[in-house]
């Protein structure tokens, strides 16, 4: 079974997997891009949450280019990326976590995408899955808002929580 370190080194960059779409995929991701690098893409709270960010961590993402909930998350999580050189972000495909993943983490399939929070030394301190909290607490009522892009940001602070919960423990 490969490590979460040997699954994040073969992993590609969202560059990499972004350009594998069909032209409607990779509009989409462009689409979302947008969005976010607009200046008000992003609170200046959530600006605040990834500059005070401490230690280094990488997001093991499994995904695949025709699913919806991929081109907007992983478009998300590649802005965090940017906005924060801190986190790293490596994309491995559904297959290959069917393979290195599935038992590890004793699931039954993988929902895509499934993303893996690690910390410095490769171990899992929380994950992300298929959508962002706020989209799933709001159930049919927030997926039109959802698949428009207007939650990219929510995708950002479920992941920066994950992060801040696990430096609050180290604190302690």
């Amino acid at each position: 079974m490969p490590s979460y370190q040997d699954l994040f080194t073969i992993g590609e960059s969202f560059d990499a997997f972004a350009s594998r779409g069909l032209p409607a995929e990779i509009e989409t991701v462009r689409t979302a891009q947008a969005q976010l690098g607009r200046t008000d893409a992003l609170s200046a709270e959530t600006h605040q949450r990834l500059a005070a960010v401490q230690g280094h961590y990488y997001l093991l993402a499994a995904g695949e280019m025709w699913c919806p909930d991929c081109q907007l998350n992983l478009a998300a999580m590649a802005h965090l990326q940017q906005l924060q050189p801190q986190v790293g972000l490596a994309i491995v495909s559904k297959a290959r976590a069917e393979h290195g993943l599935k038992a590890q983490l004793g699931l039954e399939r993988i929902s895509i995408p499934l993303v893996l929070v690690l910390n410095d030394q490769f171990e899992p301190i929380g994950r992300f899955v298929e959508q962002p909290r706020a989209v799933v607490d709001g159930g049919e009522a927030a997926q039109a808002d959802y698949r428009a892009g207007r939650y990219l940001e929510n995708t950002i602070d479920d992941l920066l929580a994950i992060i801040e919960a696990h430096e609050k423990r180290e604190r302690i």
